[in-house]
């Protein structure tokens, strides 16, 4: 490893500031000390670290043998603490880690493949069974070194008061992107003096919605790309034409006038600012916890009538990662059946349901304590459509994902403020890509 401990030692100091700063956590404090210790990082705060330590006390009391202790660390250090982790020979057991970062952490051979933790019953049961995007998306060069605990996927939350006083019906929902983009204009609100005060709604998030348009940014196993399609070019330019219909500046100054608390409650969807939004399916549990007299409901994105791919979008989110020099593999990697399901679907159930969070197999789904919440909590059928979609993708699993999304924001920024056109915003974002790319492999990389 000490090529790699070479490249990351240029993170070095930032990373030992990082840790001091966590000194100052505490972890929940030992409630069964004659136990193997497995010590667990996640990034979650608030009311969600709650959720999950909730988890943790449920496996602490299912066995004898382990104990896992939680340690929350704030997400903006969490990836240099645990990098200066498994170069010092101190890293967690396990780890909640989002999946964008695992291609990297992988190659530079600081992640367990987790299918050398798998008994055959098991590496069959994960390979067969789960869902085929959440499979795909802990995946790196062939290996497994990610599992889920919660994924994530984006639909259209709609208010189904503001629909209905607009004239419109909220159990007929569009089927086309046309269509909505039409309810969006009935729904907008404007003062006496054009300032937008309630926005219908607002097509964004190229990353997610190119893939509607047949479109998406992949990256192949061969090196080759998809950046710069005219798939990808379709969905910005629409992104563009509807940020220009509804005026970039008035969309601007609304955004400013939104509240930008932390908090869920605070969300503008919930204080009835937007009356139709793109957001990701957590916000069922949170609107059943702070809003469960608001009516709304929840449906996929519909695609464009010309050549559009329904059920389409990307996953993300929390994936259980070992670190290679673990102490406790073993005791990690029953963390890790026992949250994800692989071993007990109907017990895992009403783990993802604590949060909201999207499961890893059918099995979960199907389970009688997973089908319980589904029916006090319907509007969460929509992501489960999406999830079982041939057209719902993973990341490209790159080392340089970050460097790729990063880009991919770039030019929807810049299309969408008008400084550059959509073509020139692609045609941009293939040339930097390329660059980094060549960069990378330069240095030995392969992508």
């Amino acid at each position: 490893m000490g090529k790699q401990i070479k490249k990351w030692f240029s993170i070095a100091f930032v990373a030992i500031v990082t840790v001091v700063v966590f000194a100052t956590n505490q972890s929940t404090p030992r409630r069964y000390p004659a136990r193997i210790p497995v010590r667990f990082w996640h990034r979650w705060q608030g009311d969600w670290e709650k959720q999950v330590q909730k988890i943790v006390d449920a496996f602490n009391e299912s066995q004898d043998k382990y104990e896992v202790i939680a340690l929350s660390t704030p997400a903006s250090g969490a990836d240099s603490k645990f990098i200066m982790g498994v170069i010092g020979g101190d890293p967690p057991d396990v780890m909640s880690m989002w999946n964008g970062a695992i291609p990297n952490m992988a190659d530079n051979g600081f992640l367990t493949p987790l299918e050398t933790l798998m008994s055959p019953e098991e590496k069959k049961a994960y390979f067969n069974d789960s869902y085929p995007v959440i499979r795909d998306s802990g995946m790196y060069k062939g290996r497994v070194y990610g599992i889920t605990i919660g994924s994530d996927l984006y639909a259209l939350y709609v208010n189904v008061k503001q629909c209905r006083e607009a004239g419109l019906d909220p159990d007929h929902f569009p089927t086309t992107l046309e269509e909505l983009e039409r309810w969006g204009d009935k729904l907008n609100q404007y003062d006496k003096n054009g300032n937008l005060t309630r926005l219908g709604f607002v097509l964004s998030s190229l990353d997610y919605i190119a893939y509607l348009f047949g479109g998406g940014f992949y990256v192949h196993p061969d090196g080759t790309y998809d950046l710069n399609t005219p798939q990808n070019l379709r969905a910005l330019q629409r992104i563009v034409d509807e940020r220009k219909k509804l005026g970039f500046e008035k969309v601007l100054r609304f955004n400013a006038g939104l509240k930008n608390s932390a908090g869920a409650a605070a969300w503008p969807f919930m204080t009835g600012d937007l009356s139709i939004t793109f957001d990701g399916q957590w916000r069922v549990e949170e609107l059943r916890k702070f809003r469960p007299d608001l009516e709304y409901r929840v449906y996929p994105v519909p695609p464009p009538a010309q050549n559009g791919k329904p059920l389409a979008g990307t996953i993300s989110g929390n994936f259980m990662i070992v670190p290679s020099s673990a102490k406790q593999k073993e005791g990690a990697w029953e963390f890790i059946k026992f949250w994800s399901g692989l071993d007990d679907p109907n017990r895992a159930a009403k783990f993802y349901n604590l949060g909201g969070w999207l499961p890893l197999s059918p099995a979960v789904t199907n389970s009688p304590n997973f089908q319980a919440w589904l029916k006090e909590n319907p509007q969460f059928k929509a992501f489960l459509q999406i999830l079982a979609s041939p057209n719902c993708k993973p990341m490209p699993a790159i080392a340089n994902l970050q460097f790729l999304n990063d880009q991919i924001s770039r030019a929807e920024d810049q299309a969408v403020r008008g400084t550059v056109t959509p073509k020139q915003a692609l045609e941009e974002l293939e040339a930097n890509y390329k660059k980094e790319l060549d960069r990378r492999r330069a240095l030995g990389y392969d992508n």
